[in-house]
């Protein structure tokens, strides 16, 4: 098992509540903000997860949430 972690710009409005639908999957990862101004958050998970993250991050999409996966994978140690 190990870290995984999935870089996304979104709408600077709609970071809270992906990191509210990412709390509600209690366990499946931790949302950290980069740049606010930007958009810029990333998602840190077990691989375990990595399929649930996507599934949840394509449900928002279809929700009408913005948002863009510019850069995944083994979690590089920065939280």
């Amino acid at each position: 098992m190990y870290s995984y972690e999935f870089f996304i710009k979104t709408e600077k409005k709609h970071i809270d509540f992906i990191n509210k639908i990412i709390e509600a999957y209690e366990g499946v990862g931790v949302v950290r903000t980069l740049n606010p101004k930007e958009g810029e958050i990333k998602i840190i998970t077990l691989n375990y997860f990595i399929k649930d993250i996507e599934k949840i991050l394509e449900n928002l999409r279809n929700k009408g949430v913005k948002l863009e996966i510019t850069k995944q994978g083994k979690w590089g140690g920065i939280i």
